[in-house]
Order: structure tokens, then sequence, then C-alpha cells
């Protein structure tokens, strides 16, 4: 399998787990309206970024924002149960 559509794959799994897992899982009161969009996954599938898009005013979104980056280790472990790959990128 060529590597940029291995990296396209992981891409929509990883999108697929954050954003159901944004939705149903996270119980911090701090991330609320916010969508997965997209993710890039880098080359080595060692980096996903992904990209989000919330609903609000400029404060609400500062705080989904900074609600959403100290759950990126919550979010990578719920990926780790549901994406079979050797690495688990890191999300940011």
């Amino acid at each position: 399998m060529d590597p940029t559509r291995r990296a396209q794959k992981l891409a929509k799994m990883v999108r697929e787990v954050v954003g159901m897992a944004i939705l149903r899982e996270l119980k911090d009161p701090r991330v609320r309206n916010a969508t997965v969009t997209y993710v890039e996954v880098s080359s080595d599938l060692r980096l996903a970024k992904v990209h989000v898009s919330v609903m609000g005013n400029e404060t609400q979104q500062q705080l989904t924002l900074q609600g959403l980056q100290s759950a990126a280790g919550f979010l990578q472990s719920k990926l780790r149960e549901r994406v079979d790959t050797r690495y688990i990128p890191k999300l940011v």
C-alpha cells in the first residue's frame, strides 16, 4: 500500500474516532460545539494535525481549544483502543 494512501486512511480513522470521542465521551465542560473538519497525518504516520470548527464567540472558541489540547492524551488513548497500527499518531 502506498504511503500517501495509508496516511489518508489513517486520517479518516482519526477523524471518525476523535470526532465521536469529542461528541460522546469528553466530559470537559469547556469543549462545546466542536466539530472535527479534517485531519492531516504526517508521512511517517506519527503526527496527526486535527482541524476543528468551533461555534460561538472568541472566548468560547479559545476555551474549547484549550479543553481539546488538555484532552489530547485522552483522545489518543481512545485512538489506541480503536485503531490497530504500530504507532498511534500524536494529536495536535
